[in-house]
């Protein structure tokens, strides 16, 4: 059996447990590892009247294939005992541990790549843990500066910042973060996803893309002179564009870069329900995830909709055949 994939089971009160026992249902159950707590797993299963079977996993071992609604497990201890939809702050250590534990195999190649279910970040940071997100606690454990990226069938799209205030992205959109932003979308999309150098629209951060300076200066002041830098080091750039009609342009581009997070999200996620992946770029790992919260009041419930997490699912063996291709080509 080659290298599995690893699904950390995200806040255990939540929709996590509950969708990542679904993949018990696929004809390639054997490629993914469960982290999370096995007794949890159980208890929801037996909830939700689901027949399956939880299959520690050992990874010293050849791990033989699993049969049908069996699912591989790597057990972790809850710190207090969970019930679905009520959180509890105690067990936040829990849930660092299962994804610090995921992406430290994964830089030793352990796995093939990371699937994360959703956390709450309320809930952590409550605890004392400086967490903003799955996208900078993975940047911190990899040493790198993350990139947070969501994909669909049809679109693709890459944020410049990520979970900030509103009122601090003028401050944080600067030449550099737009060069390196565009040259991590550059080398990993043409890795993952693409067969040639990827070509990339920059949003303007302000209406209409500034207007010419009418609506503000930082279209022409910062981003136009990082994308003329850009194309003079060979990268398929250009912008700013004005957000609101983007998508409407023609030529298309393989993946458009927003400047902050609710300014092309809304669209994204109303156009691409369910069906769609956060991806985290830039990290060196393969990682995806759900593109949904915790879903409390939905966990321990029977229609909880699993959707978005086999599209992360898929989207992350995808990205691991495209590169597996493209290394073979350079080699």
């Amino acid at each position: 059996m080659n290298s599995p994939f690893v699904v950390t089971s995200g806040e255990p009160a939540g929709i996590g447990p509950d969708i990542c026992l679904s993949i018990a249902t696929r004809k390639d159950n054997s490629d993914f590892v469960i982290f999370g707590n096995i007794d949890l797993l159980n208890q929801r299963a037996e909830i939700l009247d689901l027949d399956l079977s939880l299959i520690e996993y050992q990874p010293t071992k050849e791990q033989s294939e699993l049969s049908n609604n069996e699912l591989f497990v790597t057990n972790f201890d809850l710190y207090e005992e969970c019930l679905a939809g009520s959180l509890n702050k105690k067990n936040s250590p829990y849930v660092l541990q299962m994804i610090e534990s995921a992406i430290q195999a994964c830089l030793r190649d352990e796995f093939k790549g990371c699937i994360t279910a959703p956390v709450s970040k309320e809930i952590i940071a409550d605890s004392g843990f400086d967490f903003k997100g799955h996208t900078e606690f993975l940047g911190h454990l990899c040493g790198k500066k993350p990139l947070m990226f969501f994909v669909s069938e049809t679109m693709k799209v890459a944020l410049a910042t990520t979970h900030v205030p509103l009122k601090d992205v003028s401050a944080m959109i600067t030449e550099g973060l737009i060069t390196d932003s565009c040259k991590i979308i550059s080398q990993d999309l043409e890795l993952y996803f693409t067969e040639s150098e990827p070509t990339i629209g920059v949003l303007g951060l302000n209406p209409h893309a500034g207007e010419n300076g009418l609506l503000g200066n930082e279209e022409q002041q910062i981003i136009l002179p990082a994308i003329k830098n850009l194309q003079n080091q060979g990268l398929k750039i250009d912008g700013p564009l004005a957000a609101d009609s983007a998508f409407l342009q023609e030529p298309n581009r393989d993946v458009i870069l927003s400047l902050y997070h609710d300014q092309i999200l809304p669209l994204f996620k109303y156009s691409n329900p369910h069906l769609a992946a956060n991806v985290t770029l830039g990290l060196g790992i393969i990682r995806t995830s759900v593109d949904h919260g915790i879903a409390l009041d939905q966990a321990g419930k029977k229609h909880a909709d699993y959707q978005s997490l086999h599209f992360a699912l898929n989207t992350a063996k995808k990205m691991a055949n495209h590169a597996e291709r493209k290394n073979r080509q350079t080699s």
